[in-house]
């Protein structure tokens, strides 16, 4: 069974027969407490897009390593210069059931625009970070829906480039629950006519994949 998780924010978990795969362990999941973080489960590799901090926390890193057994890190250069003076190590290669496409965040405020890595697990989802750049898509992609670099059409002309079938809305954590439900239904009504399903995923929340 494959099975997709979102824990709060940019921060899911999918699981198959083969690996139980976190993305972008962000400091919103570890100290938010919107979640259980016992319900977790083990983990078994961990995927950061980029080094910011919504994306990847040191120390909920950690805590998922002392917790699992030969816990795996796979993310880019930028990243494991966050990650270094923690002790933790960083792979830049994928192995079987990870691909990946190295492209650039969206712009920033100040102009600039970090490297981000594009994930895709098992065939089953793909998370872009903070980027529209990715050129390809499992079934169901992570989709940024309102950030402050971004907006819901870019979002949606994203999708719709991309061709998932499904896609999850991710990157809302500052928004009301009402303010989530709101930005879906922007969301949804950009996509009509797309044969693109938007799928709402509360904090905790899991669906199972095909």
């Amino acid at each position: 069974m494959k099975t997709v998780r979102r824990l709060t924010d940019s921060c899911l978990m999918v699981t198959t027969d083969e690996a139980a795969t976190m993305i972008d362990p962000g400091f919103h999941t570890f100290e938010s407490g919107e979640i259980d973080l016992d319900s977790i489960g083990p983990v078994t590799r961990i995927c950061i897009t980029h080094e910011h901090g919504d994306h990847v926390n040191p120390a909920f890193v950690s805590w998922l390593i002392d917790r699992g057994r030969d816990v795996v890190v796979y993310s880019n250069e930028a990243v494991a210069r966050v990650l270094e003076p923690h002790g933790i190590e960083v792979e830049q290669s994928l192995p079987d059931g990870l691909s990946g496409e190295d492209v650039l965040h969206e712009p920033l405020p100040n102009g600039a625009r970090p490297p981000n890595r594009s994930f895709t697990v098992e065939d089953v989802l793909t998370h872009p970070g903070d980027s529209h750049q990715p050129t390809m898509t499992a079934p169901i992609l992570a989709l940024p829906l309102l950030a402050p670099w971004g907006s819901a059409t870019a979002a949606v002309e994203f999708a719709r480039t991309i061709g998932p079938r499904q896609v999850i809305a991710i990157h809302d954590f500052y928004l009301t629950e009402t303010g989530r439900a709101f930005a879906a239904r922007i969301a949804r009504l950009g996509l009509e006519g797309s044969g693109i399903e938007l799928l709402e995923l509360g904090w905790g929340e899991s669906l199972t994949a095909d």
